[in-house]
């Protein structure tokens, strides 16, 4: 084999390589913004879940003091829609979550 053939068939093997390297690091670029993505979202689903509890807070506060009521239920119409919100909010926030350890994402990595 003639040098040049050497060096031709050496060029290759690290273009081969070298294609292959960058073709796994894309993926795992794609990974990590994916995961990165599903990160934003369980910290937003979170925040608006607290929202969502410090308004049936006052909701349940105004029903007690402000307009006198003896109790409140999950029933009560004024509570059942911001109940109903939290509880899909919660369903969201763990499929997010579970999606999340599922592409390997740690639950460290979900602290705000």
């Amino acid at each position: 084999m003639a040098f040049s053939d050497k060096i031709k068939e050496f060029v290759e093997q690290g273009l081969a390589v070298s294609k292959d390297v960058l073709s796994k690091a894309g993926d795992k670029a794609k990974e990590w913004g994916e995961m990165g993505v599903l990160r934003m979202e369980i910290i937003q689903l979170r925040s608006q879940a607290q929202k969502l509890t410090a308004k049936l807070g006052a909701i349940v506060y105004e029903t007690l003091v402000e307009k006198g009521q003896s109790s409140v239920t999950k029933d009560s119409p004024a509570l059942r829609d911001t109940l109903l919100q939290i509880t899909t909010l919660e369903k969201q926030i763990d499929e997010r979550e579970a999606t999340f350890r599922a592409k390997g994402g740690k639950d460290d990595d979900l602290k705000e």
